[in-house]
């Protein structure tokens, strides 16, 4: 009896198609035209490949402008592939491929720039928007790049002699979320001077990130509340930069010679409180902790480049200086409370830590290179 129900129910599904194939009719098919040619307009603004051997995107001005970026890393934040392992609200330690930065090439006008960070990572929110000409981005490694380059590689290309005829003054004003302001400025001239062209320009610009939190401190998972803390964070800096390039004729070639400094004063305030069982009074006062770190980061990049047509094909030159210079002063005060059970204001214990920290890098890089054609279209 089980086995008649269960072929029945197997059959039913079948009927019922049946029945459904046989009232479709057949369709009647018009006539079939051929099209000789389908044409698409339009190109993807995205990713914006060049006809490099190796995969590299590059984006210009025009892309960026409608962003209104303040520095280069506000600008990546756009590109595809560009990530970035930094606070909240910050554009630093750039990575490609989800790789740590210093598997992440950063360069400028081609040349590596050395960073202050253990592997010389080098954070790219110190660099005006204003200075660059257009963004690089190399999606994998290749044989003439070093191991900082494994996941890719991202070249900042700054403006050049031949950028600009005429010049510009840009000026204006930054409302951050804390309600206070900051200031932004930027200069640029470009034009004929002597037997070449000149190009050099100048910024100021005003940065902060407020940031505020509050956590809670319990025993255990569901368990009753230990502690809390309020913190604020602080970030208050300004960056300066200059930089100017001349290009000339000199020996039937070019001769290209660049320069970029930028600098950065920053000061990082994070204060903190905590409160014991979450109850933010006097009575409750367990630590204070104020913690400042003043930053100033030098960086210098020069450059000097001759191309000459010879010997069949193209000779390039280049010889290359940058230097790095980052000094740091902090310091850590903090006051404890209720470790023998008596209340703010008796201290019980205060500790105070003093620290400078003054690291310096140089490279200097020189390099020859030729190329020729060796056959017909190779």
């Amino acid at each position: 009896m089980k086995f008649g129900l269960l072929l029945g129910a197997a059959l039913a599904p079948l009927a019922f198609a049946g029945a459904a194939f046989a009232q479709s009719g057949p369709e009647t098919q018009g006539p079939v035209s051929s099209l000789d040619e389908v044409i698409v307009t339009g190109e993807p603004v995205m990713r914006n490949r060049t006809d490099d051997v190796v995969p590299t995107l590059s984006y210009d001005l025009e892309f960026f402008q409608r962003f209104e970026p303040l520095t280069v890393g506000d600008a990546l934040k756009r590109v595809p592939s560009v990530t970035f392992l930094s606070d909240v609200l910050e554009s630093d330690g750039v990575r490609l491929r989800g790789l740590d930065p210093g598997y992440t090439q950063v360069l400028i006008n081609g040349e590596r720039v050395p960073g202050g960070e253990a592997d010389r990572s080098f954070f790219v929110d110190r660099i005006p928007a204003e200075l660059i000409d257009r963004v690089e981005v190399v999606r994998s490694s290749s044989a003439n790049r070093s191991g900082d380059a494994l996941a890719g590689a991202i070249n900042i290309v700054l403006r050049d002699a031949l950028a600009l005829d005429g010049g510009y003054i840009r000026a204006g004003a930054l409302l951050f979320p804390d309600d206070e302001l900051g200031g932004t400025f930027g200069a640029v001239y470009g034009g004929e001077v002597g037997p070449g062209r000149l190009l050099i320009g100048a910024s100021v610009q005003d940065r902060r990130n407020p940031k505020n939190k509050f956590s809670q401190r319990f025993d255990e998972p569901g368990g009753t509340l230990d502690n809390v803390e309020v913190q604020t964070d602080v970030r208050d800096g300004t960056d300066y930069s200059v930089n100017a390039a001349y290009e000339v004729g000199v020996g039937g070639g070019t001769l290209d010679l660049s320069g970029v400094f930028v600098r950065t004063d920053r000061l990082q305030d994070e204060d903190s409180i905590e409160y014991r069982d979450g109850i933010q009074d006097e009575a409750n006062l367990l630590t204070i902790n104020d913690n400042n770190v003043d930053i100033r980061t030098d960086n210098l990049a020069l450059r000097a480049r001759y191309e000459r047509d010879m010997l069949g094909g193209e000779t390039r030159v280049k010889l290359g200086y940058a230097s790095f210079d980052d000094e740091q002063e902090e310091f850590e005060n903090e006051a404890e409370y209720l470790r023998d059970g008596l209340p703010f204001p008796e201290e019980d214990r205060y500790t105070a830590e003093l620290e400078f920290r003054d690291l310096q890098d140089e490279e200097i890089s020189f390099a020859v290179e030729h190329s020729r054609p060796v056959a017909d279209g190779v």
